[in-house]
């Protein structure tokens, strides 16, 4: 019973999680910042994906509103149902736009993902100086998850980042843990932090 208890725990502590990230791949003539999502998937199994992006309203303007994520290559092709610009949304502190995005691959023996890549990528244009806060969210009504290659088993994110724009660049994103309730906090525009959740 021991040695089960200590095989499980080696497995556990060796597993990794997964992660969402930001990251920063250009900034253009415009002075429009590229970012991309890129997500770790580890050994899961994914078919599809959902998270958000946190950003304040009086900040940024972003580029392509009505559609503003470029679908990435870990998933793709896949079918999107949700990429959109949402102003005002509902559990979201005033001031904060959110960016939405859900994708989902077809039926088919090749729908699984695994590993690491990147799922989508959008643009803003900083309409002030920094430092300025760019962040992942997930609470109960806002789920950063993966949808699994069964098509019906779902799984939270266990780690969200956060990307901190300078006026004379970016500081590489910070990891924060999920939060059931980690919208920004006021004032930091950062996540709460608390210990990850996960459901299958």
């Amino acid at each position: 019973m021991v040695y089960t208890v200590l095989i499980a725990l080696l497995f556990a502590g060796g597993a990794r999680a997964q992660t969402l990230e930001l990251l920063q791949v250009d900034v253009a003539d415009t002075s429009a910042i590229e970012i991309a999502v890129i997500a770790e998937l580890a050994d899961a199994r994914a078919s599809g994906i959902s998270f958000y992006v946190a950003i304040p309203e009086d900040a940024f303007a972003v580029v392509g509103a009505e559609r503003p994520f470029a679908q990435g290559p870990l998933l793709a092709p896949a079918m999107e149902f949700l990429n959109e610009t949402m102003v005002g949304a509902i559990g979201v502190l005033e001031g904060m736009v959110l960016l939405p995005y859900s994708a989902v691959c077809g039926p088919g023996a090749e729908r699984g993902r695994t590993g690491s890549g990147e799922v989508a990528r959008f643009a803003l244009r900083p309409l002030r100086s920094g430092p300025l806060a760019i962040s992942l969210i997930s609470t109960p009504m806002y789920e950063a998850k993966m949808v699994l290659d069964d098509g019906v088993g779902e799984r939270l994110f266990a780690r969200l980042g956060i990307l901190e724009w300078q006026d004379s660049g970016r500081e590489r994103g910070k990891f924060s843990p999920v939060d059931i309730s980690n919208t920004p906090v006021p004032g930091s525009l950062r996540e709460k932090s608390a210990g990850g959740v996960q459901q299958s």
